[in-house]
């Protein structure tokens, strides 16, 4: 556990370097949910993409809200196998609009929070012989140069995306492509997320939300 926290605190002292900086986007990986759910205080929107049943009526395969738990809005998408799908997710700072489009189905959710300073893309494979990858990521225009990736079983990759200006409004734009051998896997087998939140980051002028939280469970 103390590793775990050296880790975070290392990492978080990376991002308010680059949030102070204010010009290139610094990419970091995380290998684990445990050390995610040790650097983000809290997340304020989540858009996802699973396999779900191929787009069968009884579950989804794209959602967006609070949580993937239990999504505000869903709908259905048949993943190909083996194909790169785009997709776009768009934040209005103003209206606190939320627009997760894939290849032309598009969700929306409008956060009642705010205050953004971390993504975070998680790319997660259960089975054998499945594999899950989102790259040829963009940030307002400018290429992320880095991926996700998780290869099953079991995989998990999580990328962290900082440096950028996230709580004024942002454009994300990349692909996802699925792939499997044999039977196809179902629900949340094969899924990846973009998670925007807060972290724990204290930041020059300011203490986030997420570090007083923080100090007052010390």
């Amino acid at each position: 556990m103390h590793q775990l926290k050296t880790t975070v605190i290392a990492l978080a002292a990376l991002a308010a370097l680059a949030g102070s900086a204010g010009a290139t986007i610094i990419t970091s990986h995380l290998s684990s949910d445990a050390q995610l759910l040790a650097l983000l205080s809290d997340t304020l929107f989540v858009a996802e993409g699973r396999i779900g049943d191929g787009s069968g009526a009884a579950t989804f395969e794209i959602d967006l809200g609070a949580s993937t738990s239990a999504p505000d809005v869903t709908a259905q998408y048949p993943w190909p196998n083996g194909t790169a799908v785009p997709w776009t997710l768009t934040y209005n700072g103003t209206t606190n609009l939320v627009t997760f489009t894939v290849n032309g189905v598009a969700l929306q959710y409008t956060t009642p929070l705010s205050g953004f300073t971390e993504i975070f893309v998680r790319t997660r494979a259960t089975n054998a012989g499945t594999d899950i990858v989102v790259n040829n990521l963009t940030f307002e225009s400018e290429a992320v140069g880095d991926v996700s990736q998780a290869l099953g079983a079991g995989g998990l990759d999580i990328l962290w995306i900082h440096g950028g200006s996230v709580s004024d409004g942002f454009t994300m734009t990349g692909q996802t492509t699925m792939t499997w051998t044999g039977a196809m896997p179902s629900q949340s087998q094969l899924a990846f997320q973009i998670k925007v939140g807060w972290s724990f980051t204290v930041y020059t002028g300011d203490v986030s939300w997420g570090r007083l939280k923080q100090m007052f469970n010390d």
